[in-house]
């Protein structure tokens, strides 16, 4: 199902000490919030770091903000000429709190535990948060790469404004980048990333919500009955 390449694609992600395959589509979503934080950063055209579209990026994503939003991710594998299309949701909140899921795949912290299930291997591997790399985390995905990728403002369309960026050399997990964002409000909307070997990955989202008042129990994991548990806590 195009899985193991997937993962193939997505480096580094035993950084996360992971123990299935499905964490890496988290991995992707997490690079997309990279993508995010940076493009709110860096824009050297028609906009500059100081402008009132960046400004608001940069409160609505950044690190202590609260957000909710439902996503559809592409993927289109070049090679075989293939589409493949998930569907999942995000719940950020400062204090290292976060609700990702895609499809199967649930990841979630209130802060202290980390809970990662799987519903199609019927597993809950359940870790200390402080186990965990905090530098691919939602929450501070921002302060690791707030200044590595220089994004420009490619154009604008109807209230939409689009920011880009390109590799100059093979040696980036992408090549090209494309971010679209609500000119009024700073929602991101789409963004598209290709790989160096011509793969597809496109994000688009919607009912995205700021600064929400999230029941600390979205951030909790109950595991269903007969549920296979691996606790990894010391």
């Amino acid at each position: 199902m195009g899985r193991e390449l997937f993962c193939r694609i997505h480096t580094n992600v035993k950084n996360m000490n992971f123990t299935f395959k499905s964490n890496c589509w988290l991995k992707g979503l997490l690079f997309l919030v990279m993508a995010v934080a940076v493009s709110s950063v860096y824009s050297d055209t028609s906009a500059t770091a100081d402008s009132p579209l960046l400004s608001l990026i940069r409160k609505n994503y950044g690190p202590g903000a609260s957000l909710s939003a439902k996503f559809t991710l592409t993927i289109y594998w070049n090679v075989r000429e293939k589409e493949e299309k998930k569907k999942g949701r995000i719940l950020l909140a400062p204090g290292d709190r976060f609700r990702v899921t895609i499809d199967k795949e649930t990841f979630v912290s209130d802060g202290k535990t980390y809970w990662q299930y799987s519903a199609g291997t019927n597993q809950v591997v359940i870790r200390n948060l402080a186990d965990v790399d905090r530098s691919t985390l939602p929450s501070h995905i921002f302060d690791r790469y707030i200044a590595a990728y220089p994004f420009r403002e490619a154009g604008q369309n109807r209230g939409v404004v689009r920011f880009s960026w390109k590799s100059d050399s093979g040696k980036t997990q992408y090549r090209e980048i494309a971010i679209d964002v609500q000119e009024k409000g700073g929602r991101i909307t789409r963004c598209v990333l290709t790989d160096n070997n011509g793969n597809l990955f496109t994000y688009a989202f919607y009912s995205t919500a700021f600064a929400e008042r999230l029941a600390q129990e979205r951030f909790s994991f109950d595991a269903p009955k007969k549920t296979r548990i691996v606790d990894m806590r010391k």
